[in-house]
């Protein structure tokens, strides 16, 4: 009787093929390379603001934003001044290598006082949904930041929501975006 000896290679078809399903979830896994840097301007009075944001677009994800600066550009005498941000780093579950924001600004708008004499730049922020921040649900999704043309925030300390930012609006004159609503911009869009 002849005896047939297996070759001891016998096992490296197995391993490429385990190998060929670890390549694939690791495929699997959302890309986490940032897109470009895009920028959108403001004009609000005398003051022109910039805002750079960084995003990952991922299928079957909210977007996730990487990083967003915010500033108000120099004009003649008035240096350029970056802006408070209230976004802190989130780690994703599904986004191992690559921090996010917890919150950042969606939209903006210039507000004009009622008698035309004072402008205030109004900010949306949103936070980022994610296991880590149960909280980012319903009306605590979104709140608006108020700040003065030099970039001093007026409502930092003010909770999300509730009567005291409305007040302060009313208090300097912008009680009809209340009534009307505020008309935002994308962050990322340039002002004409």
């Amino acid at each position: 009787m002849k005896q047939i000896r297996t070759p001891r290679a016998s096992w490296l078809p197995a391993l490429l093929l385990s190998l060929g399903g670890l390549s694939a979830t690791a495929q699997a896994q959302p890309q986490a390379s940032p897109g470009p840097e895009q920028t959108g301007f403001l004009s609000c009075g005398p003051a022109r603001f910039e805002a750079s944001t960084q995003y990952l677009d991922l299928p079957d994800h909210d977007r996730q934003v990487v990083a967003q600066k915010l500033g108000r550009l120099g004009t003649g005498s008035t240096p350029p001044h970056r802006l408070p941000h209230e976004g802190r780093p989130l780690k994703q579950p599904f986004l191992r290598q690559t921090p996010v924001l917890d919150a950042w600004v969606s939209g903006w708008a210039c507000l004009v006082s009622a008698d035309g004499q004072h402008h205030y730049l109004y900010l949306l922020y949103a936070c980022t949904e994610s296991p880590h921040r149960p909280a980012c649900t319903g009306t605590e999704r979104e709140w608006p930041r108020l700040l003065d043309l030099s970039g001093r925030p007026l409502n930092a300390g003010f909770a999300r929501t509730g009567p005291r930012t409305p007040r302060l609006m009313k208090k300097l004159g912008l009680g009809r975006y209340l009534r009307e609503g505020v008309s935002l911009k994308d962050v990322t869009a340039q002002d004409p």
